[in-house]
């Protein structure tokens, strides 16, 4: 099972939403300063919650850290990942290891590129017609390999090419005229579904 989230959380009423969020959630937001980081990440968290609740699952989750930071249900009832970029959010939910990443579209950045992609993926960047969509693609799903793994930035992102991943690993990616998302999970199964979801709706009303 893989099912896969995103929604414009722009518009979400974010005090409204914060009695739906995990203690974890809770105050990791007590440190971000900004209006639209705490959208982000409640919005992000609001998406696990409906996946949950879809799934029979209590709500609101409670989440742990494991040894390397990565957020995990207690329990170990399912695994997630969120992430979020602008006004984007995006949750993946499954039954196995998963890493999901969102961004916004933008140029491609050669020198990132050159510093953090690896020879096959900057030929595939450089060569491509349109270069900020190859860009961002390319690092949505590194970004969601090494979020798979745990390992965050123990795993330099110039170390390894998303164009031929190691066994069990899957990847998918979604790309959309405002951003690129993308989830990499153990196993061939592909995402269930992405589905839109209007961020008025998040709060469960």
């Amino acid at each position: 099972m893989l099912r896969v989230t995103f929604a414009d959380i722009g518009a979400l009423e974010l005090q409204s939403a914060l009695f739906k969020l995990s203690a974890y959630r809770r105050e990791r937001l007590e440190q971000v300063r900004t209006e639209l980081g705490k959208k982000q990440g409640a919005g992000a968290e609001l998406l696990l919650c409906r996946a949950l609740e879809e799934l029979g699952l209590k709500t609101p989750p409670d989440i742990v850290t494991d040894e390397n930071g990565k957020p995990r249900l207690r329990g170990g009832e399912l695994f997630f990942s969120l992430s979020h970029s602008g006004p984007w959010a995006l949750c993946a939910v499954s039954d196995r290891e998963v890493g999901a990443d969102i961004q916004e579209r933008k140029p491609c950045n050669e020198r990132l590129a050159r510093r953090f992609f690896a020879p096959d993926e900057l030929e595939l960047v450089l060569s491509d017609s349109d270069r900020g969509r190859a860009f961002t693609e390319i690092w949505v799903q590194k970004e969601s390999y090494i979020k798979a793994l745990g390992l965050g930035l123990k795993l330099p992102l110039e170390s390894f090419s998303v164009l031929s991943l190691p066994e069990p690993w899957g990847l998918w990616s979604r790309t959309e005229p405002g951003f690129c998302a993308a989830v990499c999970a153990a196993g061939p199964e592909k995402p269930e579904f992405f589905r839109e979801t209007e961020a008025s709706r998040l709060t469960f009303g």
